[in-house]
């Protein structure tokens, strides 16, 4: 078949003429849209970039703001690995709850716009599909969200589990 297919092109151009098959249209289409997903996932690390600074900065706020709290869990006798596991699971629950809910917001976004865009801007190319969203990808995503967000949470979970209670206890 592509073979037939190269041969009709081939004959059009001896006539000064050109040809393209829904597959080359197809494929006209798919390199614009690679090239706004390359951008998109560059604004996309920017902004993991920016929300692990964020879950850093909310964490050591609960750091300083429980002090008197740590202090007393510690003068109690809860060990550090305890504290520091209790500040570094908050940090996982805020990555997961907040990427769980920007994938179940993005799919929907997504889907809408794709099933428009189908429906009008691009009826004339059969098999084109914009967005297609693979769970299993997505829950990729969700989990390696979730370790960014552990990770963000290290400094501030290590420096909850090193505060000493006496001082801990003073502070105002």
């Amino acid at each position: 078949m592509d073979a037939v297919i190269a041969d009709i092109k081939d004959e059009l151009s001896a006539r000064g003429l050109s040809g393209q098959t829904v597959e080359d249209q197809l494929g006209v289409v798919q390199v614009v849209i690679n090239g706004i997903i390359g951008v998109l996932t560059a604004f996309a690390a920017i902004a993991l970039l920016a929300a692990s600074f964020g879950i850093v900065n909310t964490l050591l706020m609960s750091v300083q703001e429980r002090t008197r709290e740590i202090g007393l869990m510690k003068a109690m006798g809860m060990p550090k690995a305890r504290v520091f596991g209790l500040f570094s699971i908050e940090a996982c629950v805020i990555g997961a709850v907040g990427a769980g809910i920007g994938a179940i917001s993005a799919t929907g976004v997504g889907s809408v716009i794709s099933a428009a865009a189908a429906d009008t801007l691009l009826t004339g190319l059969p098999g084109l599909q914009i967005l297609l969203f693979d769970p299993v990808p997505v829950g990729i995503v969700v989990l390696v969200i979730t370790g960014i967000a552990f990770v963000s949470g290290v400094l501030p979970a290590r420096r909850a589990a090193r505060r000493d209670p006496i001082t801990s206890l003073r502070y105002e």
